[in-house]
């Protein structure tokens, strides 16, 4: 594990894109207010032309995530899907870490994730005004939370770049999986 996944809490910062066609983020280390890392969505021009008519919902994204010397860190790939979006997040060598499975049936939002045996790992789960995730493992305790930032009227209303401060409160070792957790629940819940 990188010294970039150390950090107790990050600043996860979408980038504002009118033209882009693709999603862009900057991670910062909340403590000491440096820039980590950045986060950016590998898109073909096909794909940016489908951006333009379609939900980014049913569209495939392919998320990877680079420190600041350039090395890939970790990647998040979402498939197409039509109803039910489920991700995977891999390691900078390609092992799964874990799959997050979109939960249609909760109340704020919610994405079961999934380790890479396939096994239950927990959940992130939103409250009714999808603002603050929490992500418990399958005893319901604690490991992370995930506050969506207010960015300010013109942003909150004009754009769907959104900001995140992202706490680790359990097992440090969780931490790729719960930054990657961070990037889904920005692609499935704000990304609309």
């Amino acid at each position: 594990m990188t010294d970039f996944f150390q950090c107790k809490e990050y600043v996860v910062r979408e980038s504002v894109g009118f033209t882009n066609l693709h999603e862009s983020y900057d991670i910062w280390d909340a403590e000491e207010k440096a820039r980590l890392a950045s986060a950016t969505e590998e898109a073909d021009l096909a794909l940016k032309i489908q951006k333009l008519f379609l939900d980014k919902a049913f569209l495939p994204a392919l998320v990877k995530v680079h420190d600041v010397a350039g090395r890939l860190l970790l990647e998040l790939e979402q498939p197409r899907s039509l109803i039910v979006s489920s991700l995977i997040a891999r390691d900078a060598e390609g092992k799964t870490l874990g799959t997050f499975r979109q939960n249609l049936f909760s109340y704020g939002g919610a994405l079961e994730v999934t380790g890479p045996d396939g096994l239950p790992l927990g959940t992130i789960s939103g409250d009714w005004k999808c603002r603050q995730y929490t992500f418990a493992d399958t005893g319901g305790k604690a490991l992370a939370t995930i506050d969506h930032l207010y960015g300010g009227l013109a942003r909150e209303l004009l754009t769907t770049a959104d900001d995140y401060r992202v706490r680790i409160l359990g097992d440090q070792s969780l931490a790729p999986l719960v930054l990657a957790g961070t990037l889904a629940v920005d692609l499935v819940f704000h990304e609309v």
